[in-house]
């Protein structure tokens, strides 16, 4: 009988992200997850890290699933200090089902080159003046002004996932 992971954190349903334990983790919840769609997900996906008007953007894109935007602040990050002193960097993905039940999980190192240029995107972050309620108007007004795949022509870094 296969054991099934308990993701240990109650959240909303939709996309959300944060960096906890050294990577950044990219989390999907919905109602649930069908097999056709963890085994699109399974042959292929693409990462996109976008960076426009100071924000960062995480595109996630693969299989069936829409396009998911997380947005980032580095100066709202309570391990700021850790992240901004990586050389290497981890993304991991989960989707989670409403039983709180990981039904897939991948992680990857990204190359150096990616990391570092990254890692400059958010120590520029890490020197703007930060107003929460102000980003918050800027991550809305980039949602209304565009769908997540649309972003992209904002990438600094792409892969594959």
């Amino acid at each position: 009988m296969k054991t099934v992971e308990k993701f240990p954190y109650d959240v909303d349903f939709g996309a959300i992200m944060d960096y906890v334990d050294d990577r950044f983790m990219l989390v999907i919840k919905d109602e649930s997850w069908s097999d056709e769609e963890i085994a699109l997900l399974q042959k292929g996906a693409k990462l996109h890290f976008c960076y426009t008007m100071d924000i960062a953007i995480f595109i996630f894109e693969g299989g069936d699933i829409d396009s998911s935007d997380f947005y980032f602040n580095v100066q709202d990050c309570d391990a700021k200090d850790s992240l901004l002193n990586q050389e290497i960097l981890d993304v991991e993905l989960l989707l989670v089902n409403a039983a709180n039940e990981v039904c897939f999980k991948k992680r990857k190192t990204l190359a150096k080159e990616q990391s570092e240029k990254i890692l400059d995107r958010l120590h520029h972050q890490n020197t703007v003046t930060f107003m929460p309620d102000e980003f918050a108007v800027n991550v809305q007004g980039l949602q209304d002004a565009y769908e997540p795949f649309e972003l992209e022509k904002y990438a600094v870094v792409s892969l594959p996932f």
